[in-house]
């Protein structure tokens, strides 16, 4: 079963449609933070309500604090908050250690069309290029990935077949692509 994961509750038809059984995911469950205190409350709060923990990418410190924690289910776009490359290469907010975090803890990095759709050329490129390195990393490491349109609106939905494309377009083998696609039903328990 191949899942998708939404933003908006209005697309769930739709995607079923495309051959998705789609997730709902309210915005608001997806903790977005840069303070260590904040992110540690958020997440015991979430654990206590029994909720799927997923936290945005930040800095290094809040994704290590994120793959570091076994009650997190997903860190969504590491590369998210990074401004500037290293010399040799791609600050892509995740690393050899955290992907060996995320492998032990069985957390997933989460990959989000939308938000490489929503960026400028420029900006898409270079955030590709991170996505890339993370993917080679967890390969590597046997980090598990989602990815999914987390679509806020119609524009931003593709097939099961365009997601398993891109994902190997990005990098992905065939089979964790395939893989990349069933992985959040592992989340959301279904």
């Amino acid at each position: 079963m191949v899942y998708d994961i939404l933003l908006n509750a209005n697309l769930k038809e739709h995607s079923e449609k495309l051959g998705f059984k789609p997730i709902i995911l309210d915005k608001t469950l997806i903790i977005k933070t840069e303070k260590r205190d904040e992110l540690m409350r958020k997440v015991s709060s979430s654990h206590a309500k029994n909720i799927p923990i997923i936290i945005l990418g930040s800095d290094d410190n809040i994704n290590r604090m994120a793959l570091e924690d076994k009650r997190v289910s997903m860190l969504l776009s590491p590369e998210e908050m990074r401004k500037k490359d290293f010399m040799k290469w791609k600050n892509s907010g995740l690393n050899h250690v955290l992907c060996r975090f995320a492998a032990e803890n069985n957390i997933k990095i989460g990959i989000s069309y939308s938000a490489i759709k929503r960026l400028e050329p420029k900006e898409r490129a270079l955030r590709i290029s991170r996505i890339m390195q993370n993917i080679k990393l967890c390969r590597k490491y046997n980090t598990k990935l989602v990815l999914a349109s987390f679509a806020e609106s119609e524009n931003d939905l593709l097939s099961p077949y365009e997601l398993r494309s891109l994902g190997i377009v990005l990098g992905m083998t065939p089979k964790q692509a395939n893989e990349s696609l069933e992985n959040a039903g592992e989340i959301f328990n279904q």
